[in-house]
């Protein structure tokens, strides 16, 4: 019962925290919001490929490669014009700067004298693509508006929250069960209906919330379900990849940030994969 009521205490706050950051029209505390996330799950992510055999990734310099790649997006896509223009007089100044880790990555490798040095360095690459890059992409639906990326959030939630209730009451058959015993189809078909029952009422209500910056009809209806299915077909595969690399790993929680629910990556594990194909759809039917 105790660890029930750490976990929900633990989930809400993450949650107030995330919406929090995304509706406030101060971009400066999505901004701390998402880059403590950028940073915790990229230290997250290189702490677990140290269990792999042999492979030393130059996980400081990754980590500050991904922040790099995150400023440049946040300063490109949600910080305004003014802000944006004192930073190196234009936007793209930390783009500048994140593309010399990319060969400083490599670089690094001559003088560590690992014994995989192939590895480190696609170990480092790997955590950009795995971690900063989905971050990056939840800038840009910020800057498409809140509301997209709120609807984001909302959806992985939602679809988790269903396929978790539908899998325990009536969940028999297994869906993936060499990666994740626990999940079944039945509670796939329950996620799918709460992402869509929840991409419907975006459709439905969001222009009646002021705060969302929605008007009425800007996005079809259509695009709605088609987004929360995307959402929730991308998410419940990237739950899986997930489990996959715990599995390989053999352990159970990339870290202990949220006490009940683990690290920052078993938190977003469905967001990470989720967001760069959101926001491709987004960047086409908008």
């Amino acid at each position: 019962m105790n660890n029930l009521i750490t976990r929900t205490l633990s989930g809400a706050v993450f949650v107030a925290v995330v919406i929090a950051a995304i509706l406030l029209p101060n971009p400066h505390f999505f901004g701390i919001v998402f880059l403590a996330m950028t940073i915790l799950g990229l230290r997250e992510f290189y702490l677990l490929c140290k269990h792999i055999e042999g492979i030393e990734p130059a996980w400081v310099l990754a980590t500050v490669g991904g922040v790099a790649a995150f400023l440049c997006a946040y300063c490109c896509c949600v910080i305004d014009e003014k802000v944006s223009a004192n930073v190196g007089n234009h936007p793209y100044a930390f783009l500048v700067l994140y593309i010399p880790f990319i060969s400083a990555l490599f670089m690094v490798e001559l003088f560590r004298k690992r014994a995989f040095p192939i590895h480190n360095v696609a170990i480092s690459l790997m955590g950009h693509f795995y971690v900063a890059l989905p971050f990056c992409c939840m800038c840009a639906m910020k800057m498409m508006g809140a509301v997209y990326l709120l609807a984001f959030f909302i959806l992985i939630w939602a679809s988790d929250t269903g396929a978790y209730l539908v899998g325990r009451c009536i969940g028999k058959h297994k869906m993936f069960e060499r990666v994740s015993p626990k999940k079944t189809w039945e509670g796939i078909g329950g996620g799918l209906l709460f992402a869509l029952l929840f991409g419907w009422l975006f459709a439905q209500f969001a222009s009646e919330i002021p705060a969302l910056g929605y008007t009425a009809g800007a996005f079809a209806t259509w695009k709605w379900m088609t987004f929360a299915v995307l959402v929730f077909v991308s998410g419940a595969l990237g739950d899986l990849v997930e489990s996959l690399f715990k599995r390989y790993l053999q352990i159970k929680d990339s870290g202990k940030f949220l006490p009940g629910h683990g690290g920052v990556l078993d938190r977003l594990d469905s967001a990470l994969i989720a967001a760069p194909i959101a926001f491709s759809f987004l960047a086409i039917a908008l």
